[in-house]
């Protein structure tokens, strides 16, 4: 009964901050319809998450909660397509590459802001040279930007690129293009896009009230250049719930439509909802161990791959995934990722080793052949709950050959500090031997892995290369992929990469799982595995 009390409380009587799309909350207070329980007009989509977004700034849009909030207010200059192998038109209506380091894109005529003002050529100029300029949570997306120019008069964007980019084709569909208003922004500074500033995008919707880590209110845009009549979903209501069984009850009893990025354990139980369908896909989010090669035991590849004969993965995957997830090969890919010739990636990881099955044996064999032959003990840094460490722990300790593994619990605050090697120690290094984790490819293309996780030039502070590993080799065929827009020679590049990367085994892969979403029958909606960039309620319509 507790719980069906909190939620009365968290959707009734919700006093919001009128953010007013196009206005700043000091000057107008408004009351939420929708958590007031007054009626609200038109379809409201109620959804329900676990976190609110650091802001409605593009600067923030790196982050989960900006997905399902703040990227429906502004338009980027592409758009990916659904199944998230291609791009498409959005605010730019066409564009060509005129060579290898230069891009052109025609920007559409009549594109308002929600506050009614015209979009300029001056707008998408000093948007874009923000993200660049800035050291934002995406800025890494322009590394090989050389310069933007605009053209008033016919209305195109040009993008001088300082060398060859394969992948650049991808990069105005990301939030890295959300087009802000720049006499806005200028006017409120820091204050933009927090609950004390304005909101002023080009999107399908438009912030209404926000009400700090209670409720977000969005309305339709009445000046969307794709013509709001065709939205099926006139406000979405967005609350914020901290406890996942909170959510569940709220869906079970009809107060909440939409609840997004499910885990697969939570998922088992909205699958009984007589009311509601779980959506899925194989995005790109994986599962996997972090080697770190810099320090003991791991500096020896020998040793890396006795731990990781000890260890099961189809199990993990069962207990932790279960139907939600595919279990990973040593390419480190998930599936999806291989859509250009799943035939050759399949003849590639046949000749690989595979690391997947336990194999005391191998793992003994390993062990004698690494530095450490009289056996290791390693801390494993896993966020909490830390029921998949417990797994490996209990596996490595059914292998009796030596190791030992204690686990180091971290909380979810952690997380940017250890994937991003925020916290070095004393001696320059990242302070694990062993990490539980994970990554999400900004697009559908092997760099999305290859390049972040595993290139040398990203073992710096603040990159993602958690294993710390560099082969030169590698690194070659992945720069050596940016350099041109021949698939078949990229996917070589890859494959090669591939056999470099399993041979040595910075990583231990264990599983990809699904994007998973509940949503009332009441709608319909089709996921995409690019989701993290492109998702908007704009897609969602009535069922018919």
């Amino acid at each position: 009964m507790k719980k069906s009390k909190l939620l009365a409380v968290i959707l009734a009587a919700v006093t919001a901050l009128s953010l007013g799309a196009c206005s700043n909350t000091t000057s107008s207070q408004t009351t939420s319809t929708a958590a007031s329980g007054s009626a609200s007009s038109g379809n409201v989509l109620r959804v329900a998450y676990t976190r609110q977004p650091p802001s409605f700034d593009p600067k923030d849009s790196n982050t989960s909660a900006c997905e399902f909030t703040s990227y429906n207010c502004y338009d980027t200059l592409l758009s990916f397509t659904n199944d998230g192998t291609d791009v498409e038109p959005n605010l730019a209506e066409s564009w060509e590459e005129v060579d290898d380091t230069t891009y052109t894109y025609k920007i559409r005529d009549g594109v308002k802001f929600c506050d009614g003002n015209d979009m300029t050529m001056e707008d998408i100029l000093y948007s874009l040279n923000r993200v660049k300029e800035k050291n934002y949570g995406m800025s890494y997306l322009f590394n090989h930007v050389d310069k933007f120019e605009v053209d008033d008069s016919t209305r195109t964007l040009t993008v001088h690129l300082t060398e060859a980019d394969s992948t650049w084709k991808y990069v105005p569909a990301t939030a890295t293009f959300e087009i802000v208003e720049k006499a806005v922004v200028e006017k409120e500074g820091d204050n933009y896009g927090t609950t004390g500033g304005s909101c002023v995008g080009t999107g399908p919707y438009m912030l209404d009230s926000w009400k700090d880590n209670s409720e977000i209110v969005m309305k339709k845009n009445p000046y969307w250049w794709g013509d709001p009549k065709t939205l099926d979903i006139d406000e979405i209501d967005y609350y914020i719930m901290q406890d996942a069984s909170t959510i569940e009850l709220a869906v079970q009893n009809g107060t909440v439509d939409f609840a997004p990025s499910l885990t697969t354990d939570i998922a088992k139980t909205y699958k009984k909802l007589n009311n509601v369908s779980i959506l899925r896909t194989m995005g790109t989010s994986t599962n996997f161990i972090a080697l770190n090669t810099e320090v003991e035991p791991f500096d020896d590849v020998n040793a890396r791959k006795a731990f990781a004969y000890c260890i099961d993965s189809k199990t993990i995957m069962d207990t932790m995934g279960g139907e939600y997830a595919e279990l990973l090969d040593s390419t480190l890919l998930p599936s999806s990722m291989k859509y250009q010739d799943p035939d050759a990636w399949a003849k590639t990881v046949a000749g690989l080793e595979d690391y997947s099955g336990q194999d005391f044996a191998k793992a003994k064999e390993y062990l004698s052949k690494s530095k450490y032959a009289d056996g290791f003990t390693i801390d494993l840094y896993s966020l909490t709950p830390t029921t998949e460490a417990e797994l490996i722990q209990s596996m490595v300790e059914q292998a009796n050959i030596g190791i030992k593994v204690n686990i180091v619990e971290l909380q979810s605050s952690d997380l940017f500090n250890y994937e991003y090697g925020l916290n070095m120690d004393e001696n320059g290094h990242r302070p694990y031997q062993a990490y539980l984790s994970g990554w999400v490819s900004d697009y559908l293309d092997p760099v999305g892995y290859y390049k972040a996780l595993l290139h040398s030039d990203n073992k710096a502070q603040g990159c993602a290369n958690e294993a710390m590993w560099s082969n030169k080799d590698f690194d070659k065929l992945i720069d050596d992929s940016y350099k041109t827009s021949d698939d078949t020679e990229r996917l070589n590049d890859f494959m090669e990469a591939a056999k470099i990367e399993s041979a040595e085994l910075p990583y231990i892969p264990i599983y990809a799982y699904d994007d998973l979403y509940a949503l009332n029958n009441k709608y319909t909606f089709k996921p995409s595995p690019q989701a993290f960039w492109n998702f908007s309620f704009k897609n969602f319509s009535l069922a018919k």
